[in-house]
């Protein structure tokens, strides 16, 4: 069992090593009813997928199947055939907060130009042959991310890496790495790590963005465990990535001790403790089961009866 729920959690590094579980306060805070806005990598899908699974699909927002476009004409992610979009750094997930609540819009013309398509910058693989095409189904997405919102009671946010590429037009952070997915933007970005102190900022304005709109809303928070696929960075990928998940761990800390409706969940800590034991065949992916264990140690946490 990757995480233990517990009244009492376990001080002691022996007792961790004698039995391997990572424990948690057993805090009932939110009704079984109620539902959660989910964004994050992949991941995130995955604990879409478990909670889902625990209580019932209808749960978890956005409903991303809600969006109708017509696929020879349109990409959206892997959408229908998997219902999330991933939102990789603590910019992206802000940049669709902003959106949501109308603190910021991209400009109708602010895509990036392909041989035969226009892509979204912003959002993964997003893709149109036509301007017009474009415009519409960013629309549609807003329409479902904005409903999703406001539906929802509580979220629940995965931070991946702090390795990110700036649109130098906009000065927004884009979705994913230049060139991904056969898209743009290896002329138009420029490569940023972002710091703790950085990470920390944006944290705290999605908070009080979200806090704003929703005072009762819970806003529990994780780092992906997920490994970067390659870094930028002129270092190893080792080193890298856990300077990455290391800064996002502090920040997340910090973040859960300076605002009180914020919650840190060791889902992170939870998959390291697995060891080898908790890695699909390539090393990168969670097993399902073990975040199936995670979510449900989740449920039986927070709660309540």
């Amino acid at each position: 069992m990757p995480v233990k729920v517990v009244r009492r959690v376990n001080p002691a590094w022996k007792r961790y090593i004698a039995g391997r579980e990572i424990t948690t306060l057993a805090a009932p805070m939110v009704g079984r009813a109620q539902k959660f806005f989910l964004m994050g990598s992949c991941f995130a899908e995955e604990i879409r997928l478990a909670l889902e699974q625990s209580l019932g699909v209808g749960h978890v927002v956005p409903d991303y199947r809600q969006l109708a476009f017509d696929k020879s004409v349109v990409q959206v992610d892997e959408l229908p055939e998997r219902n999330h979009l991933n939102t990789y750094n603590a910019y992206s997930v802000l940049q669709e907060i902003e959106r949501i609540l109308q603190f910021w819009q991209p400009a109708v013309d602010d895509y990036w130009q392909l041989e035969d398509k226009v892509q979204c910058p912003y959002r993964r693989l997003v893709f149109a042959q036509t301007s017009e095409a474009f415009a519409e189904v960013s629309a549609g997405l807003d329409a479902v991310l904005r409903q999703g919102f406001a539906e929802a009671d509580h979220f629940v946010f995965t931070f991946g890496m702090t390795e990110v590429f700036i649109n130098r037009a906009s000065g927004k952070v884009a979705n994913q790495k230049p060139g991904y997915g056969h898209g743009g933007g290896r002329d138009e970005t420029d490569y940023h790590r972002v710091s703790f102190a950085e990470n920390l900022a944006v944290m705290q304005r999605l908070v009080d963005l979200i806090t704003a709109q929703k005072p009762k809303a819970k806003i529990f928070v994780t780092v992906s465990p997920v490994p970067l696929r390659r870094t930028f960075s002129g270092e190893d990928i080792f080193v890298a990535n856990m300077l990455s998940k290391s800064t996002l761990r502090a920040a997340l800390g910090q973040l859960a001790e300076d605002r009180p409706n914020v919650v840190y969940f060791p889902s992170y800590e939870a998959v390291m403790s697995e060891g080898s034991d908790a890695w699909e065949a390539d090393g990168r992916h969670v097993k399902r089961g073990v975040v199936e264990a995670i979510t449900a140690a989740f449920v039986r946490g927070v709660f309540q009866p």
